[in-house]
């Protein structure tokens, strides 16, 4: 075999890898962000909210009270769904609305203690599930496991010319 040709097939070998660990990636989030990864967290943690509405709940228990807008840009979902989900939330005691002391023409959002109660059970939901997927791995793999998956997660948020 050539060098030239030696060089291409592992150009080839990498792109082939490469594409395996993106589709991978991709049936991973397809998994998780389904419909029956919600229905089943939904079932056992009895809080049955949309997935908009258990993002929404993340976000607010992670980062705390903040105006519709700042929800809209950390979750990504467009501003007319984070208003009427807060607005549903809010009707079924999940979350509190404020006048914001700093601008009284916008509203701030927190959560309520029905609103934490939900975010904890279904956080412990999904705990269990996780527990129960890696249930045959050894502690050195899942470190491993989560050593390459925040490189992964660094390297793909890295902007291309960022080097």
């Amino acid at each position: 075999m050539e060098v030239g040709e030696a060089i291409r097939s592992a150009a080839v070998a990498r792109l082939d890898d490469l594409q395996r660990v993106e589709k991978a990636i991709v049936r991973i989030a397809r998994i998780g962000a389904g419909r029956e990864a919600a229905r089943n967290r939904a079932e056992r943690s009895g809080v049955h909210l949309s997935r908009p509405a258990i993002n929404l709940i993340s976000v607010l228990h992670a980062s705390g009270p903040m105006r519709l807008s700042r929800l809209s840009d950390l979750t990504d979902l467009e501003a007319p769904l984070v208003s009427r989900e807060i607005a549903r939330l809010c009707e079924g005691g999940y979350v509190r609305r404020a006048p914001d002391p700093t601008d009284g023409r916008a509203t701030i959002v927190d959560l309520s203690a029905k609103g934490e109660k939900a975010y904890t059970a279904y956080r412990t939901a999904t705990d269990e599930i996780v527990v129960e997927a890696f249930a045959g791995w050894k502690a050195g793999e899942l470190r491993t496991l989560a050593d390459y998956l925040e490189r992964v997660v660094h390297d793909v948020s890295r902007r291309p010319d960022s080097g």
